[in-house]
Parts: structure tokens; sequence; C-alpha cells
């Protein structure tokens, strides 16, 4: 009797006392199938290599074939610029089917191997318009990568862990090891951290805009890619653009040309935002998750999700990080809370991360108008936003306004030229002078609300609400968390 095997879209009829199945197909990852064929025999013991070749076919589809079945079911609208894309990632997703990262081999390995380091792989920086698919593409490429050493996270996200990461090795150290390990990089040692756990990293909006990101970003990814880690990520900039006008740029940007050498950059810039392309309505009392002044339905959704009366929630204290945040009241997986509880009180991204790694389905009361009228709010929103989008979390909101004009982005303009005028005459510039300067014109924000408002209406459509919440794992400086607290009373 023979068992079936597979392993990296790979199947096979195989002897069950075989234990070299992963050898046999070395000679096979750079097909896509090989024909079917007779076991052979020599001197009693099992040709492997030749009865692998003969009998292994491809048990999976590829990248493009997935999103042409899309095509047809109507999902998706087929897009030059998406199928560009994708056959780049097929590409990568073949090399990575073989591939070995340096950090991964054992010493005799490195000793004995025939090449001083397994051939490089080059990622893939893509970069383009809000909803013009590059996180769609990302994700079903990152889906089909059959290996448990990946990360696929936002990228400020992931800033904000090796910052946690830093501060955690430096207050393990005591005195003494602090003051014998000055030449020690803690960066280099949070980098080989990261290499021992993955080797793929997935960045959804690389966007750097925080000094203290871009002070670290040329020596972090300088080990990162040392150790053979392989980047994809998305963005709304080309690299050469990143950090445009950002404090210290000139310490950032060493950091373009490593990006440049070890990712391949496609623009996919496109006029067309395809989450507001034909929206297929939501499946929720009501019909929608949004509404206009409408506190009441807000509580009859809570209830819907949590399975109790808004009246029955209870306060929760969730802790983290020595840190306590107090927002709403909840039950289970399902919180309620207000903007001003979320975007007008102190809160930064990582209690926004917590909120999202805790609760699958947040419902937000009196939502105002936002624009850069009122900066902060509109930042920690944005901020928010993505991190939510990030893990799927459900959001139902009882609005001022209409979604569409949720965001003005008129008055936000408005405020980024008054920014700039205020600027130049601080500075005594003249108009010639700020533009040679490339000083800041509010682009980023502009591009930030935009993504945000698109983000939002797709969050509206039974595709988005279909999806998994992700809470992902909780950071090594979160291993006692996320606890909570319940109160006796309201």
């Amino acid at each position: 009797m023979y068992r079936t095997l597979s392993r990296r879209g790979w199947e096979c009829l195989y002897p069950p006392s075989s234990r070299s199945f992963s050898s046999s197909l070395s000679s096979l990852r750079q097909r896509n199938y090989v024909a079917s064929g007779s076991l052979r025999l020599r001197n009693g013991r099992t040709c492997y290599r030749e009865y692998v070749e003969r009998t292994c076919h491809r048990c999976y589809t590829t990248l493009t074939e997935q999103y042409k079945v899309r095509v047809e079911k109507g999902e998706l609208v087929e897009d030059p610029r998406q199928l560009v894309m994708l056959g780049k990632l097929e590409r990568l997703r073949e090399l990575l089917d073989a591939y070995e990262p340096p950090c991964s081999k054992s010493f005799f390995s490195k000793l004995f191997s025939k090449s001083s380091s397994s051939e490089e792989i080059k990622g893939l920086y893509v970069h383009g318009g809000v909803g013009c698919g590059k996180t769609m593409i990302m994700d079903q490429f990152y889906d089909n990568i059959h290996s448990r050493a990946k990360q696929r996270t936002h990228f400020h996200d992931f800033m904000l862990d090796v910052h946690e990461r830093i501060h955690k090795y430096k207050s393990s150290l005591s005195r003494a090891q602090l003051r014998q390990a000055t030449g020690v990089d803690p960066i280099k040692v949070v980098a080989d951290t990261i290499a021992s756990e993955t080797f793929l990293l997935c960045f959804d909006e690389f966007q750097v805009t925080d000094v203290a990101d871009a002070m670290i970003l040329k020596r972090l990814f300088e080990h990162l890619f040392d150790q053979g880690i392989v980047m994809i990520a998305t963005g709304n900039r080309p690299p050469d653009d990143l950090y445009k006008n950002g404090l210290q740029r000139s310490n950032f940007l060493p950091f373009i040309p490593l990006l440049k050498s070890h990712c391949e950059v496609l623009d996919m810039d496109s006029v067309v935002d395809y989450r507001l392309v034909d929206p297929k309505p939501l499946d929720l009392p009501g019909g929608k998750a949004m509404f206009e002044h409408d506190d009441e339905m807000v509580d009859q959704l809570f209830e819907h999700f949590s399975g109790i009366g808004i009246t029955e929630a209870k306060p929760r204290t969730l802790t983290f990080l020595g840190r306590e945040l107090k927002v709403g009241v909840s039950h289970g997986s399902v919180l309620v809370t207000s903007f001003n509880e979320l975007c007008k009180s102190n809160h930064g991204s990582s209690d926004f991360r917590a909120l999202a790694k805790t609760y699958s389905h947040i419902l937000i009361k009196d939502f105002p108008q936002l624009s850069l009228k009122h900066k902060t709010p509109m930042r920690r929103f944005i901020i928010m936003m993505d991190l939510f989008y990030d893990r799927a979390v459900k959001l139902v909101l009882s609005t001022h306004v209409p979604i569409t004009r949720l965001i003005d982005l008129e008055a936000t303009a408005d405020s980024a030229a008054d920014d700039l005028r205020m600027l130049m005459d601080d500075l005594k510039l003249t108009l010639e002078e700020a533009k040679a300067m490339n000083l800041f014109t509010g682009e980023d924000e502009l591009f930030s609300q935009k993504r945000a408002l698109s983000r939002l209406n797709e969050m509206q459509c039974n595709d988005y609400w279909q999806l998994p919440h992700r809470p992902g794992e909780l950071e090594s400086g979160e291993t006692s968390t996320i606890g909570e607290k319940e109160n006796d009373k309201l």
C-alpha cells in the first residue's frame, strides 16, 4: 500500500516506510507537474527520485488561476495592473518554495554547502493609489505560502513591536550587563530574533512618518536582509518619496537604496478605487453598519452580536505593557463606545492595537464629521482605522453625517494650505523658495484620509464582514495580558 503525502503544493503516492520525501522533491521544485509512471526497483530498493518524478503532480492552482476564478464569479473586475503584480508574486512563490534563509542553516550545512549562501531572493515593493488592489493581491499571495515562518502585518504595527522589543531587551539587562554590552547593538539583537521567527515579512501601508522609526530603519533592515529575510510591501509612495519632508531625513536617505537593492519596485497606480465599485449590501438587521443619529440601532446591533441588552454590558479594563485602558462597555468580544472616548482621549497606536486584538466588533456612537481643523482626533482615527482594518474588526457607527461626507477633504486641503502659509511666514520664505525646499504640502495627510474613507466603505460590505477576526499573537511584552477587570457596577 502507498500513502498520499503533500508538501508545498506537491502531492504524490509514497511507500509507507519512506522518510526521504522532502529530499526527493528537490528536483521538482521548479516544475509545474510531472507525468505519472510506474514504480522502478533496483537491487530490491526503491529508486525514490525516479519514482517521485513519475508519480508527482501539481495539486495547487496558481495565483492568477485563483484570481481568474473570482473574476468569473463576478467577485472582482479584471485589472491588468493586478495581473502584473500576481505574475511577480507567483514567481516569488516558486522561489520561496525552495528557499533556505542563511539564518536557518546549521554550522555544518554552511560549512559543506556547495555555495557560501542561498541565492538571494528580491522581494517586492508595490506603490499605488487608494483601492487599486495592492493589499488584496498581497494577502492572496500570503495565504498561499505554506509555511508558518511568515508574518503579515501593518507596517506601523510592526515598528511599534520593534520599539517594544528594543525596550524590553534593554530593560532585561542589569547595570553590570549594560556596562559590558556597550558594543552590543540592540537593533541587531531584535533583528536576529525576528529573523529566527520568520523568513517572509509582508507589510501593508509601508509609510514612514515617525522620526524614531526613520532613524533606525536602515540598521534594522540591513540586519534583516543579511539574515535572508524576504520583504513584500504595499504603500502609497515610491521609495524615493518615503519620509518626504521628514525631520532629519538625511539620516533616513541611506535606507532608500537598501530597499531598492532588496526589493523590486512596482508602480500599480490606478484611478479606480475598487472598494467603491458596486459594493454588496450588508446582511445585518437594518441592512447596514452605519447610521445617522441612530444610537438606538447601535444598541440593537450590540444585542444582536453579544446576546445581551446594552443595559447589562459592563465596563472592562484592558491591561497591557504595564498600562490600563478603559473604554466604553462590553460583553465578550463586543464593545460599545463613543468617538470622544476613542479619539479625543489620550490614546495612541498601542491602545488601538490592544482594542483590535481584544474585540471583534466595535460599535461607536456620536461620530462627527472629521477634518484637519481638528488634527489630533483625525490622526488618531486614521491610525485606529488602519489597525482595525488590518485585523478585520467589524465596525458599527452612529454618525452626524453620511459616510461620503464623514471626512471633509476640502477642509483638510485648506487646513494644509494654511499650515504651509503660516510656516512660510514664520521662515520669511517666498512661494518659490518654499517649493524649492520641498516643504510639507499635506499630501500624506490627504492620502491617509482617502485611504481611511475607502476602507470604511469596504468595511460596510458583506465580503468584509465574512472575514474572520484576526486578533494576532500577543507581543513578548504582553505575556501576562491582555487581561480584564470587570466592575460590578456600571
